[in-house]
């Protein structure tokens, strides 16, 4: 789950230049962007034809879409797919082995048997042995990825890819770089609230639970971005319980702990972005001795007892 972010300009752009302010929606949730000075010629098809093209790989909400028609096969071979499919997917699993895998995106049967996928929402958890069942048919380790020709492979037929948790923050840094190649030297570029700052601004992380806008804390941000993953907005309620949409790959189950939201800053949006999820699924005490090893910068919220 990503969170709105309050997003702050830190210093005003000349008079003479206008800044550029576009938005839109993909993936599911929006888009935006604000330019200011010199790059005014972007255009809002710029940023929304590549999202737009994306989408169609790496969206498991499009069962036309390349991920889609990958989890739809049982073949255990390889089986071709889009070179930035690859790139997505090699990216997650480096995340997952920098995190001793809480970062695992092969979790797809459980996210599907618990309601939190396409299939749709569920009011009660699912039973000890349709957790156990759904299981099975996951783990990092049986799925492969192969660059040339470009292809992944799975060992379970019934294994399922879900990348969300590095979609937004992969398209992020790509979006960046050609903003940056079309001259774009300081812009603020925003999807589902993942950030990336090019130049100088100031953020502001939203307080869990509050209203939409209300800051709890402004971050300077100095060409980095900043990805924030949380437990609190996707969820059910059952017997008295609730049960938030981050899994644990370890039990297969809904994490339990006290941390509401974990926000990363990082040189890459798709690191953040992932490292984010990651960092939550581990929880406060094991999420803190990783995020000091590997010296991420990061933001945490813990829920009230």
């Amino acid at each position: 789950m990503r969170f709105a972010f309050l997003l702050l300009l830190l210093s005003g752009c000349s008079r003479d230049d206008q800044p550029v302010i576009l938005g839109g929606h993909t993936m599911g949730t929006t888009w935006s962007l604000r330019v200011d000075g010199e790059a005014n010629a972007i255009s809002q098809k710029e940023i929304q034809q590549p999202l737009d093209a994306w989408e169609t790989l790496i969206s498991h909400w499009r069962p036309d879409s390349a991920i889609s028609r990958f989890n739809a096969s049982t073949s255990t071979d390889w089986i071709a797919v889009p070179a930035e499919l690859v790139e997505v997917v090699e990216l997650a699993q480096q995340i997952g082995g920098d995190t001793d895998h809480a970062l695992d995106i092969t979790l797809g049967p459980l996210i599907e048997l618990w309601g939190f996928g396409a299939s749709g929402r569920r009011d009660s958890p699912p039973t000890d042995a349709e957790i156990v069942s759904a299981k099975a048919e996951c783990g990092w380790q049986h799925l492969h990825t192969r660059s040339d020709p470009p292809a992944l492979r799975k060992d379970i037929s019934g294994l399922h890819i879900n990348v969300s948790a590095v979609a937004e923050g992969w398209a992020l840094d790509h979006l960046a770089q050609r903003l940056k190649a079309a001259g774009a030297t300081r812009f603020l570029l925003e999807i589902g609230g993942e950030v990336h700052a090019h130049g100088e601004w100031r953020v502001g992380i939203q307080t869990p639970a509050a209203p939409p806008g209300e800051a709890a804390q402004t971050l300077l941000l100095k060409n980095q971005s900043i990805a924030t993953s949380g437990t609190y907005r996707q969820h059910f309620a059952a017997a008295g319980r609730d049960y938030a949409h981050l899994l644990d790959p370890r039990t297969g189950r809904p994490v339990e702990h006290r941390l509401a939201s974990v926000s990363v800053i990082h040189s890459s949006a798709a690191q953040a972005d992932g490292f984010a999820t990651a960092l939550l699924v581990m929880g406060p005490d094991a999420g803190r001795q990783l995020a000091e090893r590997l010296g991420l910068q990061v933001v945490w919220f813990e829920r009230e007892k």
